[in-house]
């Protein structure tokens, strides 16, 4: 699936996702990592599932405060635990889980409209 988005103005835009890659800035990363507006992080990935989570290693992505923070799950949704939810939420910031295909259509939206988003994209 290509994904096309022009603005100059943007940092990190993705360009195309396919299963087991995701294109940013013409860079292509077949491996699991977190994005943001302003970085790649493209040895890191939090994983949605409840059992490696934990505050200390979600500390420094949360210190950043985005305004929303996607989980990609891989190609089908899953859902975040209500304990993760909860530990976002009480810093005011905004989550959502799905496939990586919709993070990716997500996160290129927000970005768009402005808003600081951050995504840890699951790859297969």
């Amino acid at each position: 699936m290509q994904i096309h988005l022009d603005d100059a103005n943007i940092s990190y835009r993705i360009q195309a996702y396919a299963p087991n890659a995701i294109t940013i800035n013409d860079t292509v990363y077949t491996h699991s990592f977190i994005l943001s507006t302003e970085n790649i992080w493209a040895d890191h990935y939090i994983s949605h599932k409840t059992n490696s989570n934990d505050e200390e290693t979600l500390a420094p992505f949360i210190a950043l405060k985005p305004q929303i923070f996607l989980f990609g799950t891989g190609e089908t949704q899953a859902f975040l635990s209500p304990k993760l939810q909860a530990l976002f939420y009480s810093h005011r910031i905004g989550v959502e889980a799905m496939s990586t295909a919709a993070a990716c259509r997500t996160y290129n939206v927000l970005l768009a409209e402005g808003r600081y988003v951050m995504a840890s994209l699951l790859l297969t």
